[in-house]
């Protein structure tokens, strides 16, 4: 029997049967990513990241599966539809490199990579009692607000480690959440329910802290983490599924120092759905490109400290868009044991995960104010309306320059 991959459309991508194919029930079997960055369960990743059991493919066209399995003697453990990709299980005693090879020479095959472990970036447990959130002070939150607090048929999506799910500042504001590692969207990291209440926590409820868009509302998408770690197919997955469910912004405040072409395709699709997209520069201090933050049409961030100076940590290059308050921000955090660590409900953490977030909350009150925008359109505007900083004009440490939340939404 023919199987389009297109027509598997409707499937929950990497956990259904492909009925009438022969391939059996798909799993995302990825590594254990443990909060170091890059760090993974080498029984299923390679020091270098690259997967020991699983390579992406992209194929051309129309493609029976069960021929395709026949043919390889590869298992095909999940699909990713809109793409026309699939996760393939590497065979007997093929390498990495030998499976690509032999994908690649399929017929059926565009192209094939490695998978690879998702690196999250790495944030610092600071003193959790501060009382200020200073960064929305300096992108000038009060006075943006005074314009647009966002809009609740707005959509942020938190592709992440999830989101503790009943956080009370948080809670309320939930939609459609979704795991590709498991099971659950619930946060087992600490990281994604940090990144989620700076962009949109909930805001004049006598609770916590404030979010940026404080009135959008946050989907969280749960891409590593869990027993099954997280990789580019996990995130790819992810984005699809913010894509097709509602997003108008999508936050990744993770990366890939490689260029993963599935990542490409999955940021492509979003865009053609009309969704923002903001990723993270990392926290590495180098000047080498990273992705998401690197592809034509994301939002690369990188990040600035309480002086409106680079972050220590935060990397820089020539594709940066703009830069946010990234060192030392309070937020919401799980209300239970996490791996990061730290104070229970709420805690400061740093990193260019935690500046990204505050972007994508600027591009839920641009998508609010001016809802007929483009994604090209949103991030122009909120380049256009950053503050200069360092060098005069566009520099490779702050990009066009810090946010101003008040100057771009009142153009």
């Amino acid at each position: 029997m023919q199987q389009n991959i297109k027509s598997l459309l409707g499937l929950v991508l990497g956990a259904s049967i492909l009925t009438g194919c022969g391939v059996g029930t798909p799993t995302a079997t990825h590594g254990s990513l443990t909060y170091q960055p890059g760090s993974v369960n080498l029984n299923v990743f390679r020091a270098d990241g690259v997967s020991k059991k699983k390579v992406l493919v992209t194929f051309k066209g129309q493609t029976d599966l069960k021929q395709f399995q026949t043919r390889t003697k590869m298992r095909v453990s999940s699909v990713i539809a809109p793409l026309n990709a699939a996760s393939i299980e590497i065979s007997g005693n093929l390498s990495p490199e030998q499976a690509v090879a032999k994908l690649k020479a399929d017929p059926s095959v565009a192209y094939a990579e490695f998978d690879r472990a998702a690196i999250l970036d790495e944030v610092k447990v600071n003193d959790p009692q501060r009382s200020k959130q200073y960064a929305l002070d300096m992108v000038n939150a009060n006075d943006a607000w005074g314009i647009t607090m966002g809009k609740t048929s707005v959509t942020i999506a938190i592709v992440d480690s999830g989101v503790d799910l009943d956080h009370p500042d948080l809670k309320a504001k939930l939609v459609k959440p979704k795991s590709t590692v498991d099971a659950t969207a619930k946060d087992d990291m600490g990281h994604g329910t940090h990144v989620a209440g700076i962009a949109a926590a909930i805001t004049n409820n006598n609770e916590g802290i404030s979010g940026l868009a404080a009135n959008a509302m946050i989907m969280p998408v749960r891409v590593l983490g869990g027993p099954s770690g997280g990789s580019a197919a996990t995130v790819a997955e992810g984005i699809i599924y913010a894509a097709d469910n509602g997003a108008d912004v999508i936050n990744m405040s993770l990366g890939f120092y490689d260029k993963p072409d599935v990542i490409e395709k999955a940021v492509a699709y979003a865009l053609k759905k009309n969704v923002v997209i903001v990723a993270t520069m990392g926290n590495n201090n180098i000047e080498r490109r990273r992705y998401p933050a690197a592809f034509d049409g994301v939002i690369a961030v990188g990040s600035t400290d309480s002086a409106d100076k680079k972050s220590q940590f935060s990397n820089f290059g020539d594709w940066i868009s703009v830069a946010a308050p990234g060192t030392d921000i309070m937020s919401t955090f799980p209300t239970y044991p996490v791996q990061i660590g730290g104070t229970k409900g709420y805690t400061s953490l740093s990193g260019t995960s935690m500046a990204a977030p505050l972007v994508a909350g600027l591009a839920g009150l641009v998508r609010s104010h001016y809802p007929n925008m483009a994604p090209a359109q949103v991030k122009a505007l909120i380049e256009k309306t950053s503050v200069d900083l360092g060098d005069k004009g566009f520099d490779k440490n702050f990009g066009h320059g810090r946010i101003d939340a008040f100057k771009a939404v009142s153009k």
